[in-house]
């Protein structure tokens, strides 16, 4: 029985200690990108996904036989995607962001937003964030002009999250949070000298994975720290947690091409997913699901 317990965990490309409550197995493979896929993001059944081959993938999860649309416009690597409200924006390695209206397809609105690659993208009602080399650029949503440049050192910012009244960035050794009503530093989280690849936010925690092979956890209202999970063998690329009824699981991609399910309550790995060739850079939960996309070009579906 074990044996074949073990050849069957192989199959499904899975690793590590098994979570008694649920195995995470691949359930399929999205292919049609040119280049590594760098960024995912949803709205209903759209998953769009973002290529080094300068292009943006619309799969439609509703139609089942049908091929992606591919939205082109960037000239370069598109690095981020961010949906918010309906509205889908991208960031790139050709400096630009630029507004995509998804009953059309078409670009509404393009600009420059920084003099280095867009690495991260985020929202809220009243503003876009763009996170680049040295600076965090807040736009006003309505106008997309520039209200302020948030400074960050000599440093890459490579994520951003919204939660709440609040602005989370993750750059060299620290994570910051930010208050969106002030736009000014409200605290300062210290990474233990690693640089801040990833952020996840939830009600309870303050997750961020880092170039050091860590992922490191704060209570996000006391802000104290809860631990650091570790057995990555690489830079920490993508968080993301999912929720389903009476579990909750926080899944890593790396650069090792693994993606790591770990038990946020327990601190420790339940799962190790392996199934990419080569390393995976971005993950997207949705509706019980998880949605990764690695250097192979390739997105796979988890459930």
């Amino acid at each position: 029985m074990m044996r074949e317990l073990k050849v069957f965990r192989q199959q499904m490309g899975v690793t590590g200690l098994m979570d008694q409550q649920h195995l995470y197995k691949c359930q399929g493979t999205f292919v049609g990108h040119k280049g590594p896929v760098w960024a995912l993001a949803k709205l209903n059944d759209m998953i769009f996904s973002a290529s080094a081959d300068c292009t943006i993938k619309v799969w439609d999860l509703s139609a089942t036989y049908a091929g992606p649309r591919t939205l082109t416009g960037h000239a370069d690597i598109v690095l981020a995607l961010f949906v918010h409200n309906e509205t889908l924006f991208s960031g790139s390695n050709d400096l630009t962001v630029k507004v995509w209206n998804l009953d059309t397809f078409k670009i509404d609105v393009s600009f420059q937003a920084h003099d280095d690659p867009v690495c991260t993208l985020s929202a809220s009602d009243t503003y876009l964030l763009s996170g680049s080399l040295k600076s965090i650029k807040v736009w006003d949503r309505k106008s997309y002009s520039l209200v302020k440049t948030l400074p960050t050192q000599n440093h890459w910012v490579r994520s951003l999250q919204v939660s709440g009244k609040y602005l989370y960035s993750g750059s060299y050794q620290a994570v910051k949070v930010w208050s969106l009503e002030s736009l000014e530093v409200a605290h300062v989280l210290k990474c233990k000298g690693a640089s801040v690849y990833s952020l996840a936010i939830t009600n309870k925690d303050i997750i961020c994975g880092t170039y050091e092979n860590t992922i490191q956890v704060w209570d996000v209202r006391t802000l104290q720290e809860k631990g650091t999970l570790t057995g990555h063998t690489g830079a920490v690329y993508a968080l993301a947690v999912l929720n389903t009824p009476g579990r909750e699981r926080l899944f890593s991609a790396c650069y090792d091409k693994t993606i790591r399910v770990w038990n946020l309550e327990l601190m420790m790995c339940a799962q190790t997913l392996v199934r990419h060739e080569g390393s995976v850079t971005c993950l997207l939960a949705s509706g019980g699901r998880i949605f990764s996309g690695a250097i192979d070009n390739m997105i796979k579906l988890w459930q």
